[in-house]
C-alpha cells in the first residue's frame, strides 16, 4: 500500500517536472506555423531562385570571385558593373544580417518562439529597424544573388520571398506582442518595421 502511495507521488513530480520544461502551447504552434508558412515556402524559393541565377550565370565560383574582389579590387575592372553592384549588395546584407544576430545573441533562434528568460532587444542596429536580419536578407538575397549573376528571373522569383518575410514578421510581432505586451508596443511605436527610416 505505502508503496503505491509512493510511485503515484513519484509519478505525479515527474509529471510536473516534464511539464514545467514542455513547450507552451502558443509557442509549439507558432513553431509549427512558422515551419509551414516561412521555412518550406522560403527555402523553396530560394532553391529556384539560385538554380535559376545558376542558369544566367555559374553561381560556383561566387566565394572565390568575392575574395578576389576584396584581395585584388583591381579584378573588378574587369566584371560588369551589375555584377560588382551585386557583390557589394550581398557583402552588405550578409552585413547587416551578422549585426543583427550578434545584437541578438541568447534571444536568437531560427524559429518563432520565447525562450525562458527571453529578453526584448532593443539596443544597436535595433534601436533604427525591428528586423534588420531580414532587411539584409532581402539586400543580399533579393537584390544582390541575381544582381551578381545577371539574372532577372532570379530577382523576380526572389521577390516571392518579401511577402513570406512579411508573414514571418507578422508572426512574430504577435508572439512578441503577447509576451512583451506594452513593452513592446512602445518599442513598435518608436522604430521602424523593415527599412530604417522608411518602413
Amino acid at each position: 500500500m505505502k508503496s503505491g502511495r509512493f510511485n503515484k507521488g513519484t509519478q505525479r513530480d515527474a509529471m510536473r517536472k516534464a511539464n514545467r520544461y514542455a513547450m507552451p502551447k502558443r509557442v509549439r504552434s507558432s513553431a509549427k506555423k512558422d515551419l509551414v508558412q516561412f521555412a518550406i515556402p522560403g527555402i523553396a524559393v530560394l532553391v529556384l531562385e539560385l538554380s535559376l541565377i545558376g542558369r544566367d550565370a555559374p553561381l560556383r565560383g561566387f566565394w572565390v570571385q568575392l575574395w578576389g574582389m576584396i584581395s585584388h579590387p583591381s579584378s573588378m575592372a574587369d566584371l560588369p558593373a551589375l555584377t560588382v553592384v551585386g557583390m557589394f549588395l550581398f557583402i552588405i546584407g550578409l552585413t547587416i544580417m551578422c549585426w543583427g544576430q550578434f545584437t541578438l545573441y541568447k534571444n536568437y533562434s531560427g524559429t518563432v518562439v520565447i525562450h525562458e528568460g527571453h529578453e526584448l532587444v532593443t539596443r544597436g542596429i535595433y534601436n533604427y529597424v525591428r528586423n534588420p536580419m531580414y532587411f539584409g536578407l532581402i539586400i543580399g538575397v533579393c537584390f544582390g544573388l541575381p544582381a551578381f549573376g545577371l539574372s532577372i528571373r532570379g530577382f523576380l522569383v526572389s521577390l516571392l520571398l518579401v511577402p513570406i518575410l512579411l508573414n514571418r514578421i507578422r508572426l512574430e510581432e504577435e508572439l512578441l506582442t503577447e509576451h512583451f505586451q506594452d513593452e513592446y508596443l512602445q518599442y513598435k511605436a518608436r522604430t521602424k518595421r523593415l527599412i530604417p527610416f522608411v518602413y
